[in-house]
């Protein structure tokens, strides 16, 4: 799916480029609204990651199964989010290949869209 972009003006495929990393709006808004959905969704993950921790934790009572469930809430969340900000990165990069789409030719340097 890595298909070669063509400049319109000069035909050439070779130096075409997406505008600037400051142009690439939908992957940081793709990434950063995935980590905040995968973290608010974390649900699943942080009570999994808690009640293994409690129960390696329990091998020590008390102290241990306390710090297991805190260590494994925080590990679901955080897989939570990282999954989450992975996911709507992907998509934002998509968004900006083939929605935004402005591009600049190295060789003649016009700007264009797909």
């Amino acid at each position: 799916m890595n298909e070669k972009i063509a400049c319109p003006k000069c035909g050439s495929g070779d130096n075409v480029c997406l505008i600037s990393t400051s142009q690439k709006i939908g992957t940081a808004l793709g990434g950063g609204a995935g980590g905040i959905a995968g973290y608010l969704g974390r649900s699943c993950g942080t009570y999994t990651g808690a009640a293994l921790g409690g129960t390696i934790g329990s091998v020590v009572p008390g102290i241990g199964t306390a710090a297991g469930v805190a260590v494994g809430s925080l590990a679901g969340a955080l897989a939570g989010f990282f999954t989450g900000a992975a996911i709507g990165n992907r998509i934002g990069r998509h968004i900006d290949k083939h929605v935004i789409a402005r591009y600049r030719c190295g060789r003649c340097n016009s700007t264009f869209n797909r």
